[in-house]
């Protein structure tokens, strides 16, 4: 009986000691019935609730299709998952590919294994989400955070004390006072950052500082002018997260403020409630609903363009003109060479015009793809026919193997390791030839070249009636363009313009520059 090993812990009473002790169980009880242990599968601090974030489990009934296994021991039921309807389909997909459980616990599992432990385990998800909701509401009013660290606090790593425990670095706490009274007195959040990146301060993250670090979102409560925590309030139960059923990934969704738990404590409070009352009043008129709702009209060229210092996007700074957004947002680049955007996009179409939509370059372009395409698909055929026969080999070799442990001929320990590195090997070519089975070349039209000079002129005709046929001009000019890099060059120059395609067929290395 060739058998597969499932093994999982998530919760913070377990650590990776806790897989490994289920592995050596499961091992033990597989030699106890004469089971050939064929591979261990396992998945590291992930929830039981759902099975679609679990590549491990994943991966074992993806194997279970197969003929590699056909029983599965696992410390117990709940490893496999918590979740009623992820069991109940577990279960029923694995019996029909002729695969049984076995547990620990309960040894072979049946239909009614699965109907009460099922709901046992969903009894106990619910409880342990109202345990840990108390234990939070406790340690909140004790005046501990159950959440994550902010910036200008450490956490106290002592097993004596309860856990969410903060204590001020110094530090950090300075630069967050002079974050609000720098914003208190007018100066603005990209001027602050400025700043800061130029003293060499290192942000919340290690990086560069952003000025959303310092805005953040004011419903959500995070970004540093934002966190009430700072004027001594610990403020929980803004958010509650639930679980997606389609992904099984756990989605933000925010409560009503009637919800929410405040606590004081002062002891962790960095800026007095004069400071704090001014940053949050200058915040309310520069953050009104005028700002919100005005939205820039989206222009031709509206994230194409890229800095060739940093690589950040160019973007609108004020009517007609761009900039780079990491300067614009943490002048943290060297590029101040800011656009006009008519100016771009009348450059950047009489170069699609006159240099890429030449016959010449058009014609060898065309050619040259051909050939490539050609010379790709024949080692892509070449690689994928040696990767099938090596394949074909390993399974062989494994029969082979298979044989000699069933006859009782050779080690047994020894065999199984042979056939657990020829499956991992299998495995990796399997995967390999999966992933490119689509991997062939695209190909090219028999019209590409006229297709392409016809959106072109699409794209000149669309913008001479007006902003609605604009749009369609954009959605052709997208086709075209990957990106436009942007090089500085010497005052008064105009700044260097770089297109790049995205449609190698129509491109040549030798492009003309259009700046």
């Amino acid at each position: 009986m060739r058998a597969a090993i499932y093994a999982r812990f998530s919760s913070d009473l377990q650590d990776e000691r806790s897989i490994i002790d289920q592995v050596a169980l499961a091992r033990k009880y597989a030699e106890s019935r004469s089971f050939i242990v064929i591979e261990v599968y396992q998945d590291a601090a992930i929830s039981g609730a759902s099975t679609l974030n679990r590549p491990g489990l994943l991966r074992l009934l993806a194997d279970s299709s197969g003929t590699k296994f056909n029983v599965i021991v696992t410390e117990s039921l709940d490893r496999l998952s918590r979740s009623q309807a992820d069991i109940a389909a577990l279960y029923e997909t694995l019996t029909f590919h002729g695969t049984r459980i076995e547990t620990l616990a309960d040894g072979a599992v049946s239909e009614i294994h699965v109907g009460l432990k099922g709901t046992m385990s969903a009894l106990f998800l619910k409880d342990l989400a109202q345990k840990t909701r108390r234990g939070q509401i406790g340690r909140v009013k004790a005046g501990r955070i159950p959440g994550g660290k902010s910036y200008g606090y450490d956490i106290v790593k002592d097993a004596s004390e309860e856990r969410g425990r903060r204590t001020i670095n110094d530090s950090e706490a300075e630069i967050v006072r002079r974050i609000f009274l720098l914003y208190a007195e007018g100066k603005g959040p990209l001027a602050i950052v400025g700043d800061l990146n130029r003293d060499g301060v290192a942000g919340p993250r290690g990086g560069r500082w952003n000025a959303s670090a310092l805005l953040g979102n004011p419903k959500r409560g995070n970004g540093i002018l934002n966190n009430e925590l700072y004027r001594g309030i610990i403020v929980y139960n803004r958010q509650r997260f639930v679980k997606d059923p389609a992904t099984g990934k756990r989605v933000a969704r925010e409560n009503p403020e009637t919800e929410w738990l405040r606590q004081d404590v002062p002891e962790l409070r960095l800026i007095d409630t004069e400071i704090w009352d001014r940053v949050q009043g200058r915040r309310a008129v520069r953050g009104g609903p005028q700002l919100h709702h005005r939205r820039r009209p989206r222009r031709l060229l509206s994230g194409l363009l890229k800095c060739s210092c940093c690589g950040g996007t160019y973007t609108v700074v004020r009517e007609e003109y761009m900039r780079c957004s990491t300067l614009q947002n943490s002048k943290a680049c060297t590029n101040t060479r800011t656009v006009k955007t008519g100016e771009v996009e009348s450059r950047v179409l009489v170069a699609l015009r006159n240099h890429l939509l030449a016959p010449d370059i058009v014609a060898e372009a065309v050619e040259t793809y051909r050939q490539e395409r050609q010379r790709l698909q024949t080692e892509h055929r070449k690689k994928r026919n040696d990767m099938t026969r090596d394949v074909a080999i390993i399974e062989r070799k494994l029969k082979t193997l298979l044989d000699v442990l069933l006859d009782g001929g050779g080690d047994p320990r020894t065999i199984r390791h042979q056939m657990l590195e020829l499956e991992a090997e299998q495995d990796r070519i399997n995967a390999e030839l999966a992933a490119g089975s689509d991997a062939s070349p695209v190909a090219l039209h028999p019209q590409a070249a006229e297709r392409y000079r016809s959106k072109v002129a699409q794209i000149h005709e669309a913008l001479t009636k007006g902003d609605v046929a604009s749009r369609e001009a954009i959605t052709i000019l997208r086709e075209l363009i990957d990106h436009i890099l942007v090089t500085p060059t010497e005052r008064p120059a105009p700044v260097e313009l770089r297109v790049v395609g995205n449609l190698a067929a129509l491109l040549v290395e030798n492009t003309p520059r259009t700046g």
